[in-house]
């Protein structure tokens, strides 16, 4: 009798091992799923041109995903999805500052335009100018 009280104790105490276990994993998910979800929010603040609606689209989506995964407890796709979650993350920053870098380019490159153009204006009236000065030279002597 005594010895079955303790094998049904060891077997209990062990069996409780692994819930706390997937307990802590569980939460440690949860977290991380919470943080990046806190992430997309900061993704929408930085994307001011709205060059990546689409894809910040899908990186909820799979943080739903994750977030779906983890109640069923399948601890193991949770990870995969934020695993892509983080490099979706990741490719939404680089496309949010290659956006912007090419929104500052189109800008410095139509100032040069504009300077290209103001400068071909001010050749011209130098032209005339030196023209004018010349007729009016002439028809003094």
């Amino acid at each position: 009798m005594l010895l079955s009280l303790i094998t049904a104790t060891a077997c209990a105490t062990a069996g409780g091992w692994p819930l706390q276990a997937r307990a802590g994993e569980e939460d440690d998910l949860q977290s991380r799923i919470e943080t990046q979800r806190s992430g997309v929010a900061d993704l929408e603040k930085m994307d001011d041109l709205k060059a990546v609606p689409d894809e910040i689209t899908l990186l909820r989506a799979w943080l739903d995903e994750a977030w779906s995964l983890r109640s069923k407890h399948e601890y193991d796709q949770v990870r995969e999805v934020l695993d892509r979650a983080t490099a979706q993350a990741e490719l939404i920053r680089a496309k949010i500052t290659a956006s912007k870098l090419r929104a500052q380019a189109q800008k410095h490159e139509a100032a040069l335009q504009d300077l290209k153009s103001r400068i071909v204006k001010t050749r011209k009236a130098l032209a005339d100018t030196i023209t004018k000065k010349k007729v009016l030279e002439g028809s003094a002597q």
